[in-house]
């Protein structure tokens, strides 16, 4: 691929500042049912991108920092330099970006995503976020860092786009640094027929825009394609039947809030009229805890050769 960046004639540091205007900030977007959702021409992305969702991705964040026990797997840490350079694809709020930057000061953190739900002003020194759509390929070059981290695009990406996307992040990536993938399965069975149906709906929405459901235990696969080395994975479940477990609860008011804003994917699949919709996640939920339900977390590290 050369020295300069995939798909990109030129190369020039984009990155967001401060002074970004409000028009910049509220493009490719869309309203339905009083949200605002992406709108990129070129992305499967159906999750909102307003102040709402903003509060589901901080909840979402520490809840799986809490699960795994740290923001950063220990393998990764093990070789990770201390002042590395750091990518976050798709990084959403920004809350994993800014607490690796508090966590490794001499470290610089750069988070990448399509919409700009991220901090403008309050954020850490050593922390840079950027404005782009992963799929027009990283605007970076070759070998740029230690560490790139990936989490929670199942819902983001096509098929197709997961070996794409991984390509360009081995481009990006140093000759033995680390990647770290964390993605959510909602693949799980139960007794309850509304929670089957509802499941079934969610992965129906899923293949109309050309998604796997099953990403997560497939990653193994694609980073051996890539001839990664030192492929380390752990797996956790969110048990939504224990009332006493305060992340799994989290998980499933987060899952609640979910199902919610993918109203208008999954309404005309499972009731007759969408004001129906919300008290039907309800009786989803109560049958989450009833019957139980889990929803597993899968977390991949490896290491680029040398």
């Amino acid at each position: 691929m050369g020295n300069k960046p995939s798909k990109h004639k030129h190369y020039e540091d984009t990155t967001l500042k401060s002074n970004c205007t409000a028009s910049q900030r509220s493009s490719q977007s869309v309203t339905l049912d009083g949200r605002q959702y992406h709108n990129v021409s070129n992305s499967s992305y159906f999750m909102p991108r307003d102040e709402a969702e903003q509060d589901r991705l901080n909840s979402q964040h520490f809840s799986i920092k809490a699960v795994f026990g740290g923001n950063i797997m220990p393998q990764v840490l093990e070789n990770l330099p201390t002042n590395a350079k750091i990518l976050d694809i798709g990084c959403g709020s920004g809350s994993w970006v800014m607490e690796v930057a508090i966590d490794h000061p001499s470290a610089q953190v750069i988070g990448v995503d399509m919409a700009d739900m991220f901090p403008m002003t309050i954020r850490p020194e050593n922390v840079r976020f950027q404005l782009h759509n992963v799929l027009e390929g990283l605007p970076y070059e070759d070998a740029s860092f230690d560490f790139v981290h990936m989490r929670l695009m199942l819902g983001a990406l096509r098929t197709n786009e997961w070996p794409e996307v991984l390509i360009e992040i081995d481009r990006v990536l140093k000759p033995g640094g680390s990647v770290q993938l964390v993605e959510g399965d909602f693949t799980e069975t139960s007794q309850s027929p509304l929670i089957e149906k509802v499941i079934t709906a969610f992965h129906n929405a899923m293949y109309e825009r050309d998604q796997d459901p099953w990403i997560a235990s497939k990653l193994k696969t694609l980073l051996e394609q890539l001839s990664y080395e030192a492929i380390h994975v752990e797996t956790r479940k969110f048990d939504y039947s224990k009332p006493e477990d305060p992340i799994a609860q989290e998980m499933l008011w987060n899952w609640r809030n979910t199902l919610r804003t993918l109203r208008p994917a999954l309404s005309h699949r499972l009731v007759r009229h969408p004001d129906e919709f919300n008290d039907l996640v309800d009786e989803y939920i109560a049958d989450c805890t009833r019957f139980g339900w889990y929803a597993q977390m899968w977390s991949y590290c490896a290491r680029k050769p040398t």
